[in-house]
């Protein structure tokens, strides 16, 4: 381990963790094209600027590509070696205890959506560049950190960027979990609609669920029109077999239903308690006027319902690289036109995605169902290069044997030839990304720019 690199990190650390604060205060939400330079909304092309910026101030090159990501860049010559970042973040939804968007640091913890994913770690990762740079190296290799700008939400960004920029031979992203993980299951959203025939008297005149396809819903909500004793009285006797707590109230003529869960990463489904499936499990036993709405509802309760694993799908399986296949019920929306539900399906290694389309239509007959944002699996071999120098940093630096995962979670390492997910979280943390009060220990956020440093050093010197 080269122990000035080190020395710096530790010795300057509060500046590291007041660059990462800085960077969560920034709300960077999907939303709607800004104009020219900011095709993800205003917030995300706010967070783009001030990471760039930051990079400048600490001496490096810059780039931004068309607002779509940018990159941070330390020496002009050899070969790239990257880090795959990502500044955009899912909404942060309820149930915090701090402001979610505050950057506030207490208790030992960096708070805030993006402290853990993906913000936090991609700063540590730009203030290990600094260590490297401020121990006056000639550096012999390229690194460059990609900052991708739509990664919670369709990767756009980052393909885009690949369009206009050279491919690094190697790339890590912080945005897994320690020690290395060499694998990840293949990812796809599937948009399940019913379009309706409603009269004027339908029963349900609200139904909506969820943030985001890749988060365990914490929140349904229903609202039935006319209110109707018997729907009442089921209601009051209904208990999701999940757990899932039930809320209602009567507003005039209308019954208004609020079924509350808790959130976990679309990954881990069953770590969470999903709102939008104690929903169905109730609407599914009333009358609602209206066959269309309740084909649909029906259905879906029936193919998923509570279930994680695809069983009633009949896609349910594993494989011994990356485990059991996952299914999440995401989202939920009705319009008056038409109702859409969208499940997040991560798969094994060994899968075919074009038989698991197959099968999900197959199962979900007569409603439409299409597949969207699909990520193929990724798999690198132990044997490889980049397994070996990583291998070697984080025992160096740990003094912990690396072990080897696999993950359901997607992340950038697949947007490149040879990349791998490299940290943050470590071995018997909690997880916390996606979830309200998402945060990183100060010690950890620093553990990671000490092992990406050491790795840099590496790369700049030795590779």
């Amino acid at each position: 381990m080269n122990k000035t690199v080190d020395e710096f990190v530790l010795v300057n650390s509060n500046k590291l963790f007041d660059a990462a604060s800085n960077l969560v205060k920034i709300k960077s939400v999907k939303s709607q094209p800004a104009g020219d330079g900011k095709p993800f909304g205003e917030g995300i092309a706010k967070a783009l600027e001030a990471a760039l910026n930051m990079g400048k101030q600490w001496g490096f090159n810059v780039k931004n590509i068309d607002g779509y990501a940018g990159h941070i860049e330390y020496g002009t010559k050899g070969k790239l070696f990257a880090v795959l970042g990502h500044l955009d973040v899912v909404p942060e939804g309820d149930g915090w205890t701090v402001d979610p968007y505050g950057g506030i640091i207490k208790d030992g913890y960096l708070w805030g959506r993006g402290s853990s994913d993906d913000k936090g770690p991609t700063v540590a990762a730009i203030f290990a560049l600094k260590a490297v740079k401020e121990s006056r190296i000639n550096p012999k290799n390229r690194i460059r950190i990609i900052l991708g700008c739509d990664e919670e939400s369709g990767w756009e960004g980052v393909k885009h960027y690949f369009e206009k920029e050279e491919i690094p031979i190697y790339a890590v992203t912080p945005d897994a979990n320690f020690p290395i993980i060499y694998a990840e299951k293949g990812i796809i959203n599937y948009t399940i609609t019913q379009h309706l025939h409603k009269n004027k008297d339908t029963q349900v005149v609200l139904l909506k669920g969820g943030e985001a396809s890749n988060m365990v819903p914490q929140e349904a909500l229903a609202v039935l029109k006319p209110v109707r004793e018997e729907i009442l009285e089921k209601l009051k006797e209904f208990t999701p077999q999940n757990g899932a707590k039930v809320f209602w109230n009567i507003d005039g003529d209308e019954l208004k239903i609020k079924i509350t869960g808790k959130s976990a990463h679309g990954s881990k489904p069953q770590t969470g308690v999903n709102a939008i499936s104690a929903l169905l499990d109730f609407l599914r036993t009333i009358d609602i006027n209206c066959e269309d709405l309740s084909t649909f509802l029906r259905t879906i309760f029936a193919k998923i319902g509570y279930e994680t694993d695809g069983t009633s799908l009949r896609i349910a399986g594993t494989d011994c690289i990356a485990g059991p296949l996952t299914v999440n019920l995401g989202t939920l929306r009705m319009d008056p036109e038409k109702i859409t539900a969208v499940i997040n399906i991560r798969y094994p290694v060994f899968y075919s995605e074009t038989m698991l389309t197959k099968q999900i239509k197959e199962a979900l007959k007569p409603i439409q169902v299409e597949p969207q944002n699909h990520l193929a699996p990724l798999f690198v071999s132990p044997d490889s290069e980049l397994i070996k120098i990583l291998s070697e940093i984080y025992t160096d630096v740990t003094g912990q044997k690396a072990e080897l995962l696999t993950t359901g979670g997607g992340t950038y390492a697949r947007a490149v030839p040879c990349g791998v997910a490299f940290g943050p979280l470590l071995p018997g943390r909690l997880e916390t990304e996606h979830q309200p009060d998402e945060r990183i220990a100060l010690d950890d956020l620093l553990l990671v720019a000490r092992i990406y440093a050491q790795l840099f050093y590496k790369i700049m010197t030795e590779w």
